[in-house]
């Protein structure tokens, strides 16, 4: 099959002797998409040391692009084939249709090779899947970000009753090397003759990888991230088949939820599965496809192994135009987060998404092993009318039922869609006067949130104003007028001089008695202010530490109240320059603050930025006690608490690195999705939703849960500033 590419792109004067190299035609290639306004001219020229991606060649060695801007076929594979007509689907399985192994196989997974997830290979997916598919792994190309190799359509294997097989050609590309395309844990694919390599990526999927040459040995049974070298694309024929004319891999995906007849192999067809950013999709004969961008536009059209298209070196936007603040990176401003959003709507453990739209607020249910579908719960609180700059909307639960509701500070008052417990909510209704922009609440200056300050188990609004902070208590049904119970902690001078840019006020009970309190954190440590019911009673400095006279501050070194040792009681935890500190919570102040790891600093020795680099806290052990989640460059570090400190952070997963997912745009939660007690990744990418579940020593591989959600046109347009949207376990 390569070989017949080779051959249709050589210019004439090679036949006499001269030596060339393939020159593919730029209507082949990838361009920059209108769904990604951000794409690199490298993804649509091509790599620069990758003589096949010349430009301007010569009119002889490309195959003429037709009318319609996609490229003319390349020349059959095979001249008998043509002369004698055989263009249709069986004629050319026949011919090609030991590609791949054609001898028995024997798959040796290893011992803690990754199980299914319970129901996870059976539920239906989107629709662009089979539906006995679980959710189809975030597949990457198996060569390097800004490489162009040569791809083919799909075909079966010998043994397939699937066409579920692609074959990828580095063609004249100085770079070989066939890459894992996601994470899983490699094993060893045997027959009579020797072997080649498989990962199983979980969640029923598999990979495997043909005519590999140095295949790596040392690999089977460990795990491996995307993007892990296995060997060089070959034409070595371990199992049976035929090479080809030129070297390449020859990529397999199987599924165990395939129902296939005995001694069939459980490939699945490959039309409709993601790769990089890219959809494939069959066409009429054996190794012809049609590869699409996400706008829906064909880039390349496949005859045998067509020329070519560039990896991705899956890179956000460079110029970011972050919301800030948002130091855990979630997409929520924190000035909206005082406490957290709680998008359980059904109360089944497992948290929905949720998101303010320009049609209304849209939920898609938590089935355990994906999302469903977007369904408008509510045609109020768009993104149109009302705006995060302005008027905040936040999820929990304001009336003390257990379920949680829609809350809106609009211009003129706070408005209340109550859940149902099912995923919808009832008509809004205005439950207080005040608290908006017309009678002078800011975002910016004045945060507003929902605690339950007199212990009678409904929140009451809590707003920081100029004057101090007020309080508008809740009946069940509406909120009283609001009153200020305590002249402090306000913005204006006279009572602290507050702002949202140093200071960091939270509302969360601190002293065990079910009441909330107000937690300030000040220029000359963290006040506490108690609440007593009816009133907060005059602030006290708990600890000297944490202010900002000591350079502490919300924009560059972040600080967290949570339960750190499990007592109850929430703790300081912060990121400073050297490193994570935490003053325990001893009932009435905080103890001497102790520095519990070096890493996650933001000093020169460990360069983690606010605006790059989001840390949080979750509980990824399922011990009851967070741990420190962090979002670097090259991937997501984790660092365990043992009560008293932190373990050494370790790398997690490659995946939702912040090279790729850029603050202020593709946001990425930790929370529990799957209700197993461990916190999972959930990544609002481009085309959709990635999760990654947490398998207690690592994040598997991210696989699409949604398709909705994404910050591309073709999957809503989503963005921070203008629609919302989020995941949370409260």
């Amino acid at each position: 099959m390569v070989g017949a590419l080779v051959c249709a792109l050589l210019p004439a004067q090679a036949a006499q002797g001269e030596t060339t190299t393939p020159a593919p035609a730029p209507t082949t290639e990838a361009t920059a998409s209108a769904d990604d306004p951000h794409a690199s001219a490298e993804d649509a020229t091509g790599s620069a040391d990758d003589p096949a991606a010349s430009p301007t060649p010569t009119p002889s060695a490309v195959p003429t692009a037709g009318p319609d801007s996609t490229p003319a076929p390349a020349p059959s594979p095979s001249p008998t084939e043509t002369e004698a007509g055989h263009d249709d689907e069986d004629a050319e399985h026949a011919e090609h249709e030991h590609d791949g192994p054609t001898m028995p196989l024997t798959r040796e997974l290893p011992n803690g090779s990754l199980p299914s997830l319970a129901g996870e290979s059976t539920v239906a997916t989107q629709s662009r899947l089979a539906a006995s598919y679980g959710p189809q792994p975030v597949f990457r190309f198996p060569f390097a970000p800004g490489k162009r190799w040569g791809i083919s359509g799909s075909h079966a294997d010998s043994d397939g009753i699937h066409r579920g097989a692609i074959d990828f050609a580095p063609l004249s590309s100085s770079d070989k090397r066939v890459l894992a395309i996601a994470s899983g844990r490699v094993y060893r694919v045997s027959c009579a003759n020797g072997w080649f390599l498989g990962i199983d990526h979980g969640g029923g999927w598999m990979s495997e990888y043909y005519h590999l040459r140095e295949a790596k040995s040392s690999l089977i049974g460990k795990w491996v991230e995307a993007g892990t070298s296995l060997g060089l694309a070959g034409q070595t024929l371990p199992c049976g088949g035929t090479p080809g004319s030129s070297a390449h891999v020859h990529l397999s995906i199987l599924n165990t939820a395939v129902s296939v007849p005995s001694g069939k192999r459980q490939y699945i067809p490959v039309t409709g599965i993601q790769y990089d950013r890219f959809l494939y999709s069959d066409s009429s004969g054996y190794y012809n496809g049609v590869w699409r961008d996400f706008a829906g536009r064909t880039v390349l059209t496949s005859r045998g192994v067509t020329c070519c298209l560039t990896a991705s070196s899956r890179v956000g936007p460079s110029s970011p135009k972050a919301v800030l603040p948002d130091a855990n990176g979630n997409g929520i401003d924190d000035r909206t987060e005082i406490l957290p959003w709680d998008t359980d709507l059904d109360s089944d453990g497992r948290p929905e998404l949720i998101g303010f739209g320009s049609s209304g607020v849209l939920v898609s249910d938590n089935r355990g092993n994906r999302f469903a579908a977007d369904v408008r719960a509510l045609s109020s609180f768009t993104s149109g009318a009302w705006t995060v700059s302005k008027t905040p909307r936040m999820v929990m639960d304001a009336n003390g039922d257990g379920r949680p509701d829609v809350v809106g500070f609009s211009s003129s008052g706070v408005y209340v869609a109550l859940g149902n417990g099912s995923g919808g909510f009832g008509a809004p209704r205005k439950w207080v006067n005040g608290f908006g922009t017309s009678t002078g609440w800011s975002v910016t200056r004045h945060p507003r949130t929902l605690a339950d300050v007199n212990g009678d188990g409904r929140p009451e609004i809590v707003g920081f104003s100029a004057a101090g902070v007020a309080v508008a208590v809740n009946n069940g049904s509406s909120f009283s007028a609001g009153k200020i119970w305590l002249r402090g902690f306000g913005s204006n001078a006279s009572v602290g001089g507050w702002n949202t840019t140093q200071q960091v006020r939270y509302v969360m009970d601190v002293n065990g008695d079910r009441r909330a309190d107000i937690v300030g954190f000040g220029d000359s440590g963290v006040h506490v202010a108690l609440s007593t019911g009816n009133g907060f009673s005059t602030p006290t400095r708990w600890t000297t530490a944490f202010g900002t006279s000591r350079g502490w501050s919300a924009a560059s070194t972040p600080r967290y109240l949570e339960d750190m040792n499990a007592d109850g009681r929430p703790d300081i935890v912060g990121f400073g320059p050297q490193g994570v500190f935490v003053a325990l919570n001893t009932g009435s102040g905080f103890a001497t603050a102790r520095k519990w790891t070096s890493s996650f600093g933001s000093g020169s020795s460990g360069g983690w930025r606010v605006n790059r680099d989001p840390r949080t806290l979750a509980d990824i052990t399922g011990d009851g006690r967070p741990d420190i989640v962090g979002f670097r460059v090259d991937g997501v570090y984790v660092a365990r608490n043992t009560g008293s400190s932190f373990a050494k952070a370790v790398r997690w997963t490659t995946d939702f690195g912040s090279r790729e997912w850029t603050l202020g745009l593709m946001p990425r939660a930790v929370v529990d999705v799957n209700n197993d007690g461990r916190a999972d990744i959930v990544g609002f990418a481009r085309h959709g939703v990635h999760v990654a579940l947490n398998d207690g020593s690592r994040f598997r591989a991210a696989a699409h849960w949604s398709l909705d959600y994404g910050w591309g046109i073709s999957s809503g347009d989503w963005h921070i500033r203008t629609k919302p949207r989020g995941i949370s376990a409260g």
